[in-house]
């Protein structure tokens, strides 16, 4: 809507200017006709006083001043005070006095040049601005009112669009719950001392494939519906946290045969635990999904930020332009929902904590939140 709000006002305005100096044209043309008529009718006057020998002459135009110069160009008589009169120009301006110059090919009682001088009336042409400024504004309010219209009918689609894809990640966030709570309860209290190892290979993978689940869960539940969740922000031990999430995913590191580090110090932040986890378990996460086989990550914590780092598939620098925005898939052969990264970025922004991308395709990635000074993450 703003560039073709833009753009038509661009093109009225251009057509403003046209139409402006136009009728501005017209002005001083019609004014010029009718100095160069009054010049013709004052030599028309000479030639009398010069027939009838009359050294006497008068002459008064009624919204003119006139003056009359020899071919020497001094003053012979004039209607306004003396001004330097420009002789190489036919017609020209003062401001908004305008002077004639008419030369004589015939001279009578020694006049060679008639100088014409007429104020332009300024009221025409402060009424021609006042006339396209009234039409500037109802032109403006009517292409507004199709802006607005054209708007709304090419945006009602993607709206549209919009409440069906929120409407479907609420119902599949609401419908995901109960299953996955079930099975994680089952396999949590099944017995695994009698099973084979091919049964317990089977048992880590209906585990990854459950906590997978799970994530998602999280993720989308807090997309849908955290506007409504009341969170608490509570001194939390980072440390502890880190240490537990890792645990909780080491079916999976163990199943891709990774390697992982972990260097932590202690360290206290105030946030509700809920929105910790979900940034530690999204950032780990990846790192595990795009890692490759017997990959090596390594988790990182200090006083001033956390990391994690995997030399995976890596990321190129087109994708780190809107890999934090909503819907946004890292790579299309590993597919995903392209919400985790897009709620670690709204979750680090209420907290202000910076985050710093460092990525090289088939050489890995960084992530890196720098903790803020602010007394909210202290």
């Amino acid at each position: 809507m703003v560039v073709y709000l833009g753009s038509l006002s661009i093109l009225a305005s251009w057509v403003a200017y046209l139409y402006y100096e136009d009728q501005k044209n017209s002005l001083l043309e019609k004014a010029h006709l009718e100095m160069r008529y009054k010049a013709m009718s004052i030599n028309a006057k000479l030639e009398y006083y010069h027939t009838h020998q009359s050294e006497q002459f008068t002459f008064y135009e009624d919204g003119y001043d006139i003056a009359l110069y020899d071919n020497q160009r001094n003053l012979i008589a004039s209607t306004f005070i003396d001004h330097t009169i420009d002789f190489s120009k036919l017609f020209y301006n003062d401001e908004i006095d305008y002077y004639l110059v008419e030369t004589l090919h015939k001279e009578y009682l020694d006049v060679k040049y008639i100088i014409i001088k007429k104020v332009i009336d300024v009221d025409k042409l402060n009424g021609i601005i006042k006339e396209m400024g009234l039409v500037a504004l109802y032109s403006f309010s009517f292409i507004l009112f199709v802006a607005l219209l054209l708007s709304k009918i090419m945006l009602s689609p993607i709206k549209k669009s919009i409440t069906s894809l929120t409407k479907f990640m609420k119902d599949a966030t609401h419908e995901m719950n109960t299953p996955i709570s079930t099975i994680l309860m089952s396999y949590e209290h099944m017995d695994k001392g009698n099973l084979s190892t091919k049964q317990l290979r089977s048992l880590d993978r209906i585990d990854i494939a459950t906590k997978t689940l799970s994530s998602l869960y999280r993720d989308l539940s807090f997309a849908s519906f955290h506007d409504y969740i009341q969170y608490e922000d509570t001194p939390i031990d980072v440390k502890e946290v880190i240490l537990e999430r890792v645990k909780y995913m080491d079916t999976l590191i163990q199943f891709k045969e990774l390697h992982i580090t972990t260097t932590l110090v202690d360290k206290t932040i105030n946030m509700d635990k809920r929105k910790l986890i979900l940034i530690i378990d999204n950032l780990l996460s990846n790192a595990i999904k795009f890692s490759k086989k017997d990959g090596h990550i390594e988790v990182k914590l200090t006083e001033q930020y956390f990391s994690v780092k995997d030399n995976g598939i890596g990321i190129s620098k087109e994708d780190q332009q809107s890999i934090f925005k909503r819907f946004k898939s890292t790579n299309s052969l590993h597919g995903g929902f392209g919400v985790g990264l897009d709620i670690v970025n709204q979750i680090c922004k209420e907290y202000h904590i910076q985050i710093e991308l460092d990525s090289e395709p088939s050489k890995g990635s960084e992530f890196k939140l720098i903790w803020s000074n602010n007394k909210k993450n202290n």
